[in-house]
């Protein structure tokens, strides 16, 4: 009996039962989604750290073609992250050099 050739292999790993089309549609999405939420995250935790993942990210998925999502990760992330320096400057007593101001904000 002859022996049958083996399929050609990929140079990927896909595990079995995930449609192969599917993974390349949008290579770009997933950094994108990563980035808008780095954005979000910045504003309350640690603005440069996730500010500039955000930005790194956004352009990542910028590159790999999912060019919508990464201009908005790009721009959130950058402005998100001077809002959350901003907020974390006024917040942590230093803002009282400005005359007060949270205490303007808040009303007390």
């Amino acid at each position: 009996m002859p022996k049958q050739p083996l399929p050609p292999q990929s140079s990927q790993y896909v595990p079995i039962g995930v449609p192969t089309e599917k993974l390349s549609k949008h290579p770009g999405m997933i950094h994108g989604i990563l980035s808008i939420i780095c954005a979000i995250v910045a504003v309350l935790f640690f603005p440069l750290i996730f500010g500039i993942t955000g930005i790194i990210l956004g352009s990542l998925a910028f590159k790999k073609g999912s060019r919508v999502l990464g201009l908005v990760g790009i721009i959130l992330s950058a402005v998100f992250m001077v809002l959350g320096l901003i907020l974390g400057y006024l917040l942590s007593g230093m803002g009282e050099e400005l005359g007060g101001i949270m205490g303007l904000i808040l009303g007390l």
